[in-house]
């Protein structure tokens, strides 16, 4: 197992914990998930399905279009998808259940079942880490660490993002780095559709890997779950003993990055089911 498959099973662990020190109705949420609730179509890259694995959520892999009975809907990135399943899942969500999708579904599924919402401004990303910037109400909004950005791993030619109607489509995060490098800043955005939802996110759920730009960064990984999670002295001895590492196991920027990605699949799942989402502007 190396760093990053042990930075997301500490993670999942972490965000649960979390949740049962600071929001224990979505802990519960989480817990009463069934297999059917939840389901994944496999792409040609990323792995969403590893982080909810983590997290101990049941997932449904590739279900037949008419059978699905799922709350949220989660799209890998994929370089094709067959047009009968995107205007199968378009209709889905139109009568209110959730999408999420990451990187390459965002030309190839999302512009084509949403259209005039977003679209790939047809510039390609590097390999890379970027430091990124949530929306101060995001999903992101209680793990962030002043002075410590989240850091999101770019596959090489990720997608960068487009937002053709700002009325309708909401920013969830920015990244400076993103605007200088390819005048595009657009990590991740949500808009409503008919009475459902689509959250898209560049690049992938599943982080390959991370950097460490600053010494807080290079520090131990209990730090973020001080400071990020804001987990109890006794949560954080829990977290680490249920993932059975040590605290110098990994670093702070390592577990920031796993947990930012674990948070909001959790995050989704909680408000895909119990529909607590503030709906966006029309």
């Amino acid at each position: 197992m190396n760093d990053m498959q042990i930075a997301y099973k500490v993670a999942a662990i972490a965000v649960r914990q979390r949740f049962a020190e600071q929001h224990p109705e979505d802990l519960a949420v989480l817990n009463r998930l069934l297999l059917g609730d939840v389901a994944v179509f496999c792409g040609s890259f990323d792995r969403v399905e590893d982080i909810l694995s983590c997290l101990k959520v049941p997932v449904v892999m590739n279900p037949k279009l008419k059978k699905i009975s799922a709350q949220i809907i989660f799209v890998n990135c994929s370089s094709s998808y067959e047009e009968a399943k995107v205007v199968w899942l378009r209709d889905y969500v139109k009568n209110g259940k959730w999408l999420v999708s990451s990187d390459w579904a965002l030309g190839h599924f999302i512009a084509r079942a949403f259209p005039n919402t977003v679209g790939w401004n047809h510039r390609l990303t590097g390999d890379e880490v970027i430091s990124v910037e949530p929306s101060l109400d995001s999903l992101w909004s209680e793990v962030v660490v002043l002075g410590a950005e989240p850091q999101w791993w770019l596959e090489a030619s990720s997608h960068a993002i487009e937002v053709l109607d700002p009325q309708k489509v909401r920013i969830e995060a920015v990244s400076h780095e993103l605007l200088v490098k390819y005048n595009a800043p657009v990590v991740a955005v949500s808009f409503n559709w008919g009475k459902g939802h689509v959250f898209h996110v560049i690049s992938h759920f599943w982080c390959k890997r991370s950097r460490s730009p600053s010494a807080r960064h290079q520090g131990s990984c209990t730090d973020f779950l001080k400071a990020g999670m804001r987990l109890s002295d006794e949560g954080v001895e829990k977290v680490l003993r249920d993932a059975g590492i040590e605290a110098n196991t990994l670093n702070f920027a390592q577990l920031q990055s796993a947990a930012t990605s674990t948070e909001l699949v959790a995050q989704l799942c909680v408000r895909a089911i119990s529909r607590r989402h503030t709906p966006v502007s029309a």
